[in-house]
């Protein structure tokens, strides 16, 4: 499963938006907690339910993202020029993420003061993005070292390997040192290969979402991604009416919380597929890129291990053959029409398609 990780310092309502997108109800306000809370966020689909409308299936299952809440007191080294760093186990937690989602206090209220006794949402991002430089900093420091160590008894045909990490190690110090970040560093295919099992923060994708005040998400002040986290929580608990109502009397549009899903699959450049019948209507999540053994595998290990070929029809194509002829009948409507076709194991998935996976074990 696809994981994202929520950060950020104390009192920015990391949970209370991890409630928003998941309804787990976690408390807010200040804990010790230091485990991350964890939840499931279904990625609503308007495609998805007009094949479900279609085929009427026994079970709708949307694609799921799997939420990390991390503890910001984590974090709290880096506020006020702090020197006490993230905690190892911290910092292995956030490196088996997909992706980072830092959220930004842009609020003002007394009764919840910014731990550092001021909101400026520009200066926390800024302290967070040194948080995870001097980790990746430390962890190529120590990685350095440990060359130094070995390479004293290697004679001089085996430190070839050894010397060109080195050198790549470097570079990738030099460049967190200007004020980059590894995912934007200058590096080959073969060099990104060669740095994956190192999985340094900076090289995790990350997107900032702003959690502002109800009248700041009404008047749009902030660019980029911004929401009422407080506000969403709440609208969880309203019928869609009442929701709806509700957003016209404070003027806040609807969509705030899907549009940070959205941004975030875009951001792990993620696929959808689907796999539909009177059973189960499914949507599942690949990597762009994936080839149809690795989407099959992602509905059962089986299915990759013994894949022959898939047969694809894209979503949109196999519903207009069903509203010509029933769901019993769409996917012979979409053969007749050339629609859906057989693939093997070297085609790439698109988004929006719907595969038959034939397999044998």
């Amino acid at each position: 499963m696809t994981s994202i990780g929520l950060i950020g310092f104390e009192r920015s309502g990391k949970t209370t938006l991890f409630n928003a997108l998941t309804g787990a109800g976690r408390p807010t306000g200040f804990s010790t907690h230091m485990e991350p809370h964890e939840g499931v966020v279904p990625a609503a689909d308007a495609r998805l339910n007009k094949l479900s409308d279609l085929y009427q299936p026994k079970k709708t299952t949307p694609a799921v993202l799997d939420v990390l809440d991390f503890p910001g007191a984590g974090f709290s080294g880096a506020l006020g020029g702090g020197n006490e760093p993230p905690s190892s186990r911290l910092l292995d937690q956030l490196a088996q993420l997909d992706a980072l989602v830092h959220v930004v206090r842009a609020f003002d209220n007394d009764a919840v003061p910014h731990p550092a006794e001021r909101i400026d949402p520009e200066a926390d991002i800024e302290a967070m993005q040194l948080e995870l430089t001097f980790a990746d900093l430390a962890l190529i420091e120590k990685r350095l070292q440990r060359i130094a160590d070995e390479t004293k008894s290697m004679k001089a045909a085996e430190r070839v390997a050894v010397d060109r990490e080195r050198d790549l190690l470097g570079r990738l110090q030099t460049h967190l040192g200007e004020g980059g970040t590894l995912l934007d560093a200058p590096l080959s295919e073969l060099e990104r290969a060669d740095i994956r099992h190192y999985r340094f923060l900076t090289e995790r994708p990350m997107l900032t979402i702003f959690n502002v005040d109800e009248e700041s998400a009404a008047e749009g002040a902030i660019e980029g991604i911004a929401l009422s986290a407080r506000l969403e929580e709440e609208l969880r608990d309203f019928d869609d009416d009442e929701a709806a109502a509700y957003r016209d009397e404070l003027g806040v549009g609807a969509g705030a919380v899907e549009t940070a899903l959205q941004e975030t699959f875009r951001l792990l450049g993620l696929r959808t597929f689907f796999t539909v019948g009177p059973d189960d209507c499914h949507a599942w999540n690949i990597r762009a890129g994936d080839t149809a053994p690795q989407a099959a595998g992602r509905i059962h290990t089986d299915f990759e291990r013994g894949f022959i070929r898939a047969e694809v029809v894209r979503w949109d194509d196999l519903l207009d053959c069903g509203a010509a002829v029933g769901a019993s009948g769409a996917e012979a409507e979409a053969k007749k029409r050339a629609q859906l076709r057989t693939e093997g194991k070297d085609y790439e998935v698109q988004d929006g398609d719907v595969l038959h996976i034939l397999f044998n074990v």
